[in-house]
């Protein structure tokens, strides 16, 4: 009986240590480096031959709050600050991308509003249209 109770003892001891010791493993994870005031993160390259960027470039406006890539390099997707109801400026940057958008397999341009919203749409080889 007196080595059960041991063993039992032993055991015990045994967890504790085992507890307490992975307990201080954790105070002493690696600390977070600080972020370093001032830096960004580079943007990702544009790796569909530049689609994206011969896009931004060309239109050029202040309008245009992103030029994104999608798909496989088949779409490209024109985010503005324009409301709504800009469908007309919206066709107007939708012919404009369309001069540079479609090398290699970009076959699309769309250009959304502010609020998300499809405001005009083009394909190669046709005009741009308004999104009902």
């Amino acid at each position: 009986m007196r080595t059960r109770s041991r063993s039992i003892s032993l055991l015990a001891s045994t967890i504790l240590g085992l507890t307490l010791g992975l307990t201080a493993c954790g105070d002493e994870a690696d600390p977070v480096p600080p972020a370093v005031a001032g830096t960004s993160a580079a943007a990702p390259p544009d790796s569909c031959g530049g689609a994206g960027d011969r896009v931004k470039d060309h239109l050029n406006s202040a309008e245009v709050s992103s030029v994104a890539v999608n798909g496989q390099c088949t779409s490209v997707v024109i985010t503005t600050t324009l409301g709504d109801d800009a469908a007309t400026a919206a066709l107007r940057f939708c012919e404009s991308a369309a001069e540079v958008a479609y090398t290699g397999d970009v076959n699309a341009v769309t250009v959304l509003a502010a609020s998300g919203a499809e405001l005009a749409i083009g394909i190669s080889g046709a005009k741009c249209m308004a999104s009902a």
